[in-house]
């Protein structure tokens, strides 16, 4: 630190025991954030995304059946233009399709979306997956 008297400034022969803790915690701030971005660059091999998709709810709406879905994205890799097909079955045969098709899935994220059916997918065997993305 550094005295003034009158014009002339005297540094002090030892740094405050401030300046030590705060320049200590600095320091070992930033070696961690470095050890932490090293670590993520050398260890995440991850080249595509990873999408896997669950029915969370469905539920009759004035135009029809909606089913909410949750699709994760267990990589580090972030999946834009994420496109979404849900189908009911009723065995064997397709009864209704729609799709969809979510902006990004972050990696290592979660988003929600949903589908719309005429027909009631209660009782019927229904199958929703990610079908395409684009790398951003």
């Amino acid at each position: 630190m550094t005295k003034n008297t009158g014009h002339a400034n005297i540094e002090t022969n030892e740094p405050h025991w401030i300046e030590w803790t705060t320049g200590t915690l600095s320091a070992l701030v930033i070696l961690a954030v470095l050890i932490w971005i090293g670590r993520d660059a050398l260890m995440d091999r991850d080249t595509s995304p990873d999408l896997g998709v669950s029915v969370l709810q469905v539920e009759a709406r004035s135009n029809g059946f909606q089913v909410l879905f949750e699709i994760q994205n267990r990589s580090s890799q972030t999946a834009s233009q994420v496109t979404v097909r849900g189908e009911v079955f009723e065995e064997p045969k397709l009864v209704e399709a729609a799709e969809t098709v979510l902006d990004y899935v972050p990696g290592h994220s979660k988003a929600v979306g949903g589908l719309i059916f005429k027909t009631g997918p209660r009782g019927r065997a229904i199958s929703i997956r990610a079908i395409s993305f684009n790398l951003p």
